[in-house]
Order: C-alpha cells, then sequence, then structure tokens
C-alpha cells in the first residue's frame, strides 16, 4: 500500500514539474511573441552575452514543445541572424513557414527570411568587378554580367518571399506590411541599379566587338590590296625582264634576221620577174596563134592557103 501511494506521489510530482515547465514555456513563448510583435525582441538580443547558451536552450525545448515551435523557430532564426549564421538563420525562418501564422507574424518571418538571403548574396565581387571595369582595367565582362545576372535572379526570388502572401503587393504598394512594402522598394531600386551597371558592360562589349569587327575587316582590305600590289608588280617585272631580254639581244641575230628578211624579198622578186616574163611568152605564143588563124586560107592543103584563093571544104 506505502508503494502504491509513494508511486502516486512520485508521478503527481512529475506531471506537475512538466506543467510548470510547458506552462512557463508557453508564457514566455507568448511573452517573445508579443516583444517580436512590438519590437523590443532585438532589443533583448542584443544585451544577451551568452548567445550560444541560450541557442542551445531554444533547441532542447523546441524539440520538447513541438506544438508551439514557430515561436522557438523565430527566436532561433534571429539568434543566428545576429551571430551573422546566415544559413542557419535561414533553415529556421523557413521552418517556421511551415506553420499556420498569424498574418502579422508571418509578414515579419518572411521580412527576416528574405534579409538572411540577401546577406548570403555575393554583392562583393560584383561592385569590386564593376569598380575595375570603370577605371579601365583587365576585366572578363561576359563573367561579370553572368555574376550579375545571378544576383539579380536572386534578387528576384527574394522579392518573392514578400509578395506570396501579400506582405508586400506585387504590383502595387498596397501590401500588409508597411515593413515588406520597404523591403521590396529596397530590392526594386537594387535591381534597377544592377541592370543600369549590366546595360553599360554589355554596351563596351558589344562596342569592342563592333571594333574587333571593323579591324578585321580592315586587314581583309589591306590584304586583298597589297595582293594586288605584289600581282601588279610582278607582272611589271615580268614586262621589264620581256623587254630587257628583247634590248639585250646581240647585233648578229638582227643581221641575220635582216639577211633573212633580204633573201625572203629577193626571192619575192625573182619569182615576180620570172612569171611576168612567163605571161610575156605566153603573149607572144597567143599573139602567133592568132596571125596563123587571121593568114589562114580555106581550100588550102595542111592548113595552107594560096594567096587569093578560098578554101572549099
Amino acid at each position: 500500500m506505502k508503494k502504491v501511494k509513494f508511486g502516486f506521489l512520485a508521478a503527481a510530482f512529475v506531471i506537475a514539474i512538466l506543467a510548470v515547465i510547458v506552462f512557463g514555456r508557453v508564457g514566455l513563448n507568448h511573452v517573445f511573441a508579443k516583444m517580436v510583435d512590438s519590437g523590443k525582441y532585438y532589443i533583448l538580443m542584443e544585451d544577451m552575452e551568452d548567445r550560444d547558451r541560450y541557442m542551445n536552450m531554444e533547441q532542447k525545448v523546441l524539440e520538447m514543445l513541438p506544438y508551439d515551435a514557430y515561436v522557438m523557430n523565430y527566436n532561433l532564426g534571429n539568434a543566428n541572424y545576429k551571430n551573422k549564421d546566415y544559413s542557419k538563420a535561414q533553415i529556421y525562418y523557413e521552418k517556421c513557414l511551415e506553420f499556420e501564422l498569424p498574418k502579422q507574424k508571418e509578414c515579419s518571418v518572411r521580412i527576416n527570411l528574405t534579409m538572411t538571403k540577401i546577406m548570403q548574396i555575393d554583392f562583393n565581387t560584383v561592385d569590386t568587378g564593376y569598380e575595375a571595369f570603370k577605371n579601365d582595367e583587365e576585366v572578363d565582362k561576359e563573367a561579370l554580367i553572368k555574376k550579375i545576372d545571378g544576383v539579380i535572379d536572386q534578387l528576384k526570388a527574394d522579392r518573392e518571399i514578400l509578395t506570396e502572401k501579400n506582405c508586400a503587393g506585387a504590383e502595387d504598394d498596397n501590401g500588409h506590411s508597411k515593413e515588406a512594402e520597404t523591403l521590396k522598394k529596397d530590392i526594386d531600386d537594387k535591381i534597377e541599379e544592377l541592370e543600369k551597371m549590366k546595360e553599360e558592360i554589355q554596351k563596351k562589349i558589344d562596342e569592342e566587338k563592333q571594333q574587333n569587327k571593323d579591324q578585321d575587316q580592315n586587314q581583309q582590305d589591306q590584304d586583298k590590296q597589297n595582293e594586288q600590289k605584289n600581282s601588279d608588280d610582278k607582272q611589271n617585272q615580268d614586262n621589264k625582264q620581256d623587254q630587257n631580254n628583247n634590248n639585250s639581244k646581240p647585233d648578229d641575230v638582227d643581221d641575220d634576221r635582216e639577211d633573212d628578211i633580204k633573201e625572203k624579198m629577193k626571192e619575192k622578186e625573182q619569182d615576180a620577174r620570172q612569171e611576168r616574163e612567163d605571161d610575156q611568152k605566153q603573149s607572144q605564143k597567143n599573139k602567133e596563134s592568132q596571125e596563123y588563124w587571121d593568114n589562114y586560107t580555106y581550100g588550102s592543103e595542111g592548113g595552107q592557103n594560096d594567096k587569093g584563093k578560098e578554101r572549099i571544104w
């Protein structure tokens, strides 16, 4: 009987302790929630010296009291954000959004989550590259534009966190939270600034490409001109060589050519004279034949006729 009574008392004691922990923690969470809404939570966090110990305590309570987890996830997200452990803070803020949250509390979570993601963006590489570009230093402009595009895409994704549940208006400024609207405007201004940087760099790239294209075209034109000039020079050299060859022939060659010409002219003269003599002979022969027939008399024998007599056939 005593053992049963002792066991009952022990169980009651344990239950009492758990009740104190539960109700105490729930009450503490509500206090934290009110402090978050009023903006005093951040002041509390700045005054805490042992943040690591606090975060460990929050993690243990979170494992014990999952039904009130969004507040503790939010607290852990804030603590990690203060420690600049942005990747871990992002995890806790994203866990908060897995729960059904009051509208205003959800906007606070979304604002902090957006800020956490923005803090992880590598703006330094973009700023350093753009500064070098402005100073006409050697910069991989194509790679810098890709980096800027990546940052713009990240900012646009972060902007959607604010507009997803209308904490900030997607197309207007009529969101639920003024703080979310302010952060959205800051993101839009940064995107516009990056777009102008990208446009300036792209313009320079296009100018350099056009300049290189013009240089290539000029080089091609110059190569064609040089090729034509070389061809003309070679032709002139060949012509000059031919002329020199003609002028450099020996006199005996010219004399031989002149003798050949005279010999041919002499042969032509002889042929012409022979042809005239043949014509004269033929003409004389024709003349004698004509006289023969003119003096021929009919009735004579042998083709001869007696004078004054006619030949009778």
